[in-house]
């Protein structure tokens, strides 16, 4: 609890070192605020995006951006101590009751040229506590067998790289192979530029929805409000094909009106190693409604089956319902409500992760986050989560257990 309110207080005065320096000061797109940092950090962010522009002169078209990413997890349960005081049901964020360098991202995009047929590449790393988790959660780490229990990983990773080109038929085919985050669910691994609402993820991110593929993707504009791709992946979170046959990833995008879209995304295949019979699918569907502005309303479902996975031979279920409520404020200050039920009928995908192994996982969560921009390029955030369960599957200390955890958070996020 004292390191807790060491935190507070540094956020505090960090804060209220800003208190009311934005006014008269130049600024770059923001209105003035009363925590805004313009005219001290402000004045770091023009040298960095100077320093960045001299760069690309020299990189052959290659933009540059990524951003820093620290924060810090306090949980009411304070899941044990050392190696074992992850929180229960994370896959990120998982460290309680530390300061945590999350991430350095660079990522490195040359786009496809606007005119002739061309091609596009991007590629993008991480370096910190995000590299380390990612490789955990998924076969790219050297884990390499299911069950044999990854960590201690390296806290590197090259998280996409792959190539794009349209090639000129009709209204343009898109083809883009290689590594790639996936197209199923609502959240997303962070990006430059571009964040989840909400500091914690969701069950449906974590679980419900792998988070990369290797492969090649098609995808075409068939009408002004539907497109279409389609593609085969060596699996589900696997550069290995590890049953030598392909799953099959797939999404259509509808957009019937300016304020709304809905995306529903599917992977289909067998993912259990030297199994090619028992086939695993997910089908997630995102809805995306703007009312206003400064207002979104987003929903998603997502559906998940696999056949004969269980200990005892059944198959396994899953689904869940997630809906979020984000407001700006104003163009610094901006709030987010998200909440969620998550199913796990089976135990097949939280596994070990949850205390006691039960077969039949019901979880919910209420998260509600407060983003606020100190400058163009540094985003503070503050977060309060509850968490509940049909039994006691969040570890307590070092061997209790418990039906409910409360989580609080703080993170800093400096892009450029």
């Amino acid at each position: 609890m004292h390191k807790m309110v060491r935190v507070m207080f540094f956020v505090v005065v960090v804060a209220c070192a800003g208190l009311g320096t934005a006014y008269g000061q130049e600024r770059s797109g923001l209105a003035p605020g009363w925590l805004s940092l313009d005219s001290s950090v402000g004045k770091m962010d023009k040298g960095i995006q100077d320093a960045k522009s001299e760069l690309e002169k020299y990189l052959f078209g290659f933009k540059v951006s990524g951003f820093f990413d620290s924060s810090y997890t306090w949980s009411s349960n304070h899941p044990g101590s050392g190696s074992s005081h992850d929180i229960s049901g994370r896959v990120f964020e998982k460290d309680d009751n530390s300061i945590v360098f999350n991430d350095f991202n660079i990522t490195l995009d040359r786009p496809e040229p606007e005119k002739g047929w061309g091609v596009g590449v991007r590629m993008a790393a991480d370096f910190g506590r995000t590299a380390e988790l990612l490789r955990e959660a998924t076969y790219y780490g050297e884990c390499k067998l299911p069950g044999c229990g990854n960590g201690g990983e390296p806290s590197a990773e090259l998280r996409e790289a792959y190539l794009t080109t349209t090639v000129p038929v009709g209204k343009g085919l898109n083809l883009k192979g290689g590594l790639f985050v996936t197209t199923l669910g609502n959240e997303i691994i962070p990006n430059p530029g571009a964040y989840n609402d909400n500091m914690s993820r969701s069950y449906l991110f974590g679980y419900a929805i792998p988070f990369r593929h290797l492969g090649m993707l098609m995808s075409y504009p068939v009408h002004d409000m539907v497109s279409v791709s389609v593609g085969p992946v060596t699996g589900w979170d696997n550069p290995h094909d590890n049953n030598k046959q392909p799953s099959f990833l797939s999404a259509v995008t509808v957009t019937p009106a300016k304020n709304f879209s809905l995306v529903s995304s599917f992977i289909y295949g067998p993912e259990q190693f030297h199994q090619n019979g028992n086939d695993r699918y997910a089908w997630s569907n995102v809805g995306i409604w703007t009312p206003m502005e400064p207002m979104a309303v987003t929903v998603e479902y997502t559906y998940g089956h696999e056949q004969n996975v269980t200990t005892s031979g059944r198959d396994a279920f899953w689904q869940g319902l997630a809906s979020y409520l984000s407001y700006s404020w104003t163009d610094r200050f901006s709030t987010s409500l998200r909440g969620e039920f998550f199913k796990d009928a089976d135990g097949a995908r939280f596994g070990g992760s949850l205390r006691g192994g039960q077969m039949d996982v019901t979880l919910g969560e209420a998260t509600l986050t407060f983003a606020y921009k100190f400058t163009d390029m540094l985003l503070g955030r503050a977060e309060i989560r509850q968490d509940w369960a049909n039994s006691q599957m969040f570890q307590k200390g070092n061997t209790g257990s418990d039906a409910n955890q409360t989580t609080l958070g703080f993170q800093a996020i400096y892009q450029f």
